[in-house]
């Protein structure tokens, strides 16, 4: 009962905000639904493993936009990458300076509350290396509403406000093909179930391996070599729009009263946290963009410190249906999981000795 209340909640919500022209109206209005049910009551639930069924989902819509020549232009994100993993890390031990001066954190826990990782990841790894998992949560917990809530409207805006002119283009091919799409054939549940079933096994493959963004990752290769061998048909919509209400009902679920209270002891590191990403994305988002030749919006959204599943929804929302942000986003989360955790011991090894 309570699981179909929190799908209830989390689609009603969904489907008011997608309605309004919410950017990522659908996913965030999820996240909003469930969250507040769970605030309210404290049963919103949904079995976890959901979640890989929504990332099997999303890298099965990432892999069907994919062609031979995305595939080509791979090498060609490296030099973006390393400067968006740069330009990230800068921020991460300014702001992780920045909460050890106004706070009584220790330094390693400072490190990892402003780090851009995965909100169930980060906290697991700063447990194991001794820091308070319980405060990295709750950051963790204010980045992701942060990046997935607000940031895509920030970023909306602007590109509306710095290149207008591109900022209408986008948008109005983004409509047009929109009715292209509704226009032409639609795809079927029917004809679209192999591609999900492949993507959905590769999916579980790729979470029991243990690599970080593995269930997306996996589900992505393996429907992109269906799609590049014309096997692979179009994922419907309605399906797209489901993913989003799953993976809302995941997040928000495990959202508590208790975390919204501890926001109001963290509200200042929280206040500069978010102000950080904001400053990073548009700032490093017209670097990239013009170091890189890249859509200025697409630039900012690789700069976004959501989830890689998340940001891969939000952006169609955006009219950005670009495989090298999905690709970037992946890589982006892979880095921050494996080399991060380094480079805070490192500095924690340094300031010790």
């Amino acid at each position: 009962m309570w699981m179909a209340m929190t799908v209830a909640a989390a689609l009603g919500t969904g489907l008011l905000l997608f309605k309004l022209h919410v950017p990522g109206g659908m996913l965030v209005g999820a996240i909003l639904g469930a969250a507040l049910l769970n605030i309210l009551t404290g049963s919103a639930f949904i079995y976890p493993q959901t979640k890989v069924l929504a990332q099997a989902l999303t890298g099965a819509y990432i892999g069907c936009m994919m062609t031979r020549e995305d595939v080509r232009h791979l090498p060609r994100l490296i030099r973006p990458y390393l400067v968006v993993l740069a330009s990230l890390l800068t921020l991460n031990l300014a702001m992780a300076a920045l909460f050890y001066r106004i706070t009584d954190l220790d330094l390693l826990t400072c490190l990892f509350c402003a780090a851009p990782g995965g909100m169930s990841d980060t906290p697991l790894i700063a447990m194991d290396m001794g820091a308070d998992s319980s405060v990295v949560a709750v950051m963790q917990f204010v980045r992701m509403l942060f990046g997935m809530a607000c940031l895509p409207t920030v970023i909306m805006l602007s590109d509306r406000l710095i290149e207008p002119e591109t900022a209408k283009a986008l948008e109005a091919n983004a409509a047009q093909s929109h009715i292209t799409k509704r226009a032409g054939p639609k795809p079927t549940l029917r004809g679209f179930l192999p591609t999900m079933c492949a993507a959905f096994a590769a999916a579980v493959l790729g979470k029991l391996s243990g690599v970080p963004a593995g269930a997306l990752s996996a589900a992505l290769i393996v429907t992109t070599a269906l799609n590049l061998s014309g096997k692979c048909p179009g994922m419907p919509m309605w399906l797209r729009r489901g993913a989003q209400v799953i993976s809302g009902c995941c997040i928000g679920s495990v959202i508590t009263r208790e975390q919204i209270v501890a926001m109001k002891q963290l509200a200042l590191p929280a206040a500069a946290l978010c102000l950080g990403y904001m400053v990073c994305c548009v700032g490093m988002g017209l670097v990239v963009s013009k170091l890189f030749r890249l859509q200025l919006r697409e630039a900012m959204l690789t700069l976004s410190p959501a989830g890689a599943t998340e940001m891969a929804l939000i952006a169609a929302d955006l009219g950005v249906e670009s495989t090298d942000l999905v690709i970037l986003q992946i890589c982006r989360l892979m880095g921050v999981m494996l080399i991060f955790p380094q480079v805070f011991h490192l500095i924690i090894i340094l300031l010790t000795v």
